[in-house]
């Protein structure tokens, strides 16, 4: 009769359950990802998550809970989704891959100087919602690694950089911005969607231009703020000169346009607080805060 020592059957028992558990994880787990927080003008709160990791691919991986839901309506007041569709139909129409929404998005990325070129590591980010501008949260301290330390949200796709206006923030020395409306027709015309993207990337990407007015401390000054009459925006001589100056109510409406900086007059804007979107000759713009009184 063959004798089974115990101790060995257990010992044996728990390696296959470590194995088994560490399978599971390792298929699971990714590399780095975090979470975004996206809160509208009426308190209406949304979140994706995105990240990368050496082994994910730029379809829908399953492994790292990526489901497809582009066939899903948009059904509640605000709706965030990671997806492909932008990119499909303006940079590459026809692109051999399908289209996809996701709440979860896991990018290819190998950590390396130069990564962001080799790989193009970018999140494309799709919001419908009726009450812009929105707001949107992130963990900065996440992004203090040599890996990401370059990584941004941007209003423009990053293939465009760096000669187009919009808005480009550093996802490491920031934690939150002011999205406004930045529109395209989704699939037939169907869904207006908001698009912005995400692309992680090492600090030689803040290296390769700028797009944006500067929004270091006195680059940019509205006075007086509050204001109740008139306004004057002056922004630094090494931005060059103010081209236009846009007003956005808490709905993300546009409410006035003027091309003077100096003595712009709000009167008959009603109390509260705007968005002022300040384009300079060179196409650049940065968006600031206004409280009417």
């Amino acid at each position: 009769m063959k004798i089974t020592n115990p101790k060995s059957k257990a010992v044996k028992t728990s390696l296959s359950l470590f194995l088994a558990v560490f399978l599971v994880s390792s298929a699971k787990a990714q590399e780095f990802s975090f979470q975004m927080k996206f809160i509208d003008a009426m308190g209406n709160r949304d979140s994706i998550t995105l990240g990368y990791d050496v082994s994910a691919s730029d379809t829908i991986d399953p492994a790292f809970g990526e489901v497809n839901i582009i066939s899903a309506p948009y059904t509640s007041a605000i709706n965030v989704r990671a997806g492909n569709v932008w990119f499909q139909q303006n940079s590459f129409p026809g692109f051999g891959k399908t289209a996809f929404e996701t709440k979860t998005q896991i990018l290819p990325n190998i950590c390396g100087t130069g990564n962001f070129w080799s790989i193009l590591p970018i999140a494309e980010i799709h919001i419908v919602s009726a009450h812009f501008p929105l707001q949107v949260f992130w963990n900065r301290s996440l992004f203090n690694d040599i890996c990401r330390n370059g990584s941004v949200l941007t209003s423009v796709h990053p293939g465009g950089w760096w000669d187009t206006g919009g808005f480009r923030d550093e996802l490491t020395s920031m934690d939150s911005a002011i999205l406004i409306q930045n529109q395209f027709h989704y699939l037939n015309g169907a869904d207006t969607v908001n698009v912005y993207w995400v692309a992680f990337s090492d600090s030689t990407l803040l290296t390769l231009g700028l797009n944006e007015i500067n929004s270091e401390m006195n680059a940019i000054r509205i006075f007086p703020n509050p204001a109740s009459d008139f306004i004057s925006v002056n922004i630094s001589p090494s931005l060059g000169k103010i081209n236009q100056i846009e007003f956005f109510n808490s709905l993300g409406q546009t409410v006035k346009i003027s091309k003077q900086p100096d003595k712009i007059n709000i009167r008959e804007l009603s109390t509260g607080l705007y968005f002022i979107k300040i384009t300079n000759t060179r196409g650049n713009s940065e968006v600031v805060k206004l409280r009417k009184i």
